[in-house]
């Protein structure tokens, strides 16, 4: 998935997670540049090169400590970079996440219709997104002249909001591959 950030995006974004450590060295692995070290008292030691982040990869972690149900605690650590500290939330991915639990069943915990093919599920989500985006208007996005818009008009890809029938004719490639 990194890889692909990498691939789409021109410059490079600010990465918040929580605290699993395997986030650190995949984001390492695809932003890092090589740096060797010497042992210069040693020199039959051959030290193999290692990956540090470059001055432009920013990574925060925020951790947060439950007991039960409920929130006890958050820690906001920086790992990579100069972030402030306000920049540091994981809102808008927890956000999404909760809009596809509630809009796709087969992303909803304890369901009764899971997903049990790979490809109907990217199929389905696929759909879903081309659904979100060019056909739900969304509270959040005012422009001028319409109450509501879609994500898709607030970025200026699309003049208006599509109906089902136009975005099934609309031809599109598949990106979540």
């Amino acid at each position: 998935m990194i890889e692909k950030v990498r691939d789409r995006l021109e410059n490079t974004p600010l990465f918040v997670s929580d605290g699993l450590n395997y986030y650190k060295s995949a984001i390492l692995k695809k932003y890092g540049v090589k740096k060797k070290f010497k042992n210069p008292f040693d020199r039959r030691i051959k030290h193999p090169d290692k990956k540090v982040a470059p001055d432009d990869l920013h990574y925060a972690q925020l951790i947060k400590t439950m007991e039960g149900r409920k929130l006890v605690k958050t820690e906001k650590r920086v790992v990579f970079g100069k972030v402030d500290e306000k920049d540091i939330t994981t809102s808008m991915v927890e956000r999404l996440n909760l809009t596809l639990r509630q809009e796709m069943k087969r992303f909803s915990r304890k369901t009764i219709g899971p997903s049990k093919n790979i490809n109907h599920l990217t199929a389905h989500l696929s759909f879903f997104m081309r659904y979100y985006n060019f056909c739900r208007p969304h509270m959040s996005h005012k422009i001028k002249g319409i109450k509501y818009g879609t994500p898709a008009m607030a970025a200026g890809v699309a003049d208006d909001v599509w109906s089902i029938r136009k975005m099934l004719f609309f031809p599109y490639w598949n990106y979540i591959n």
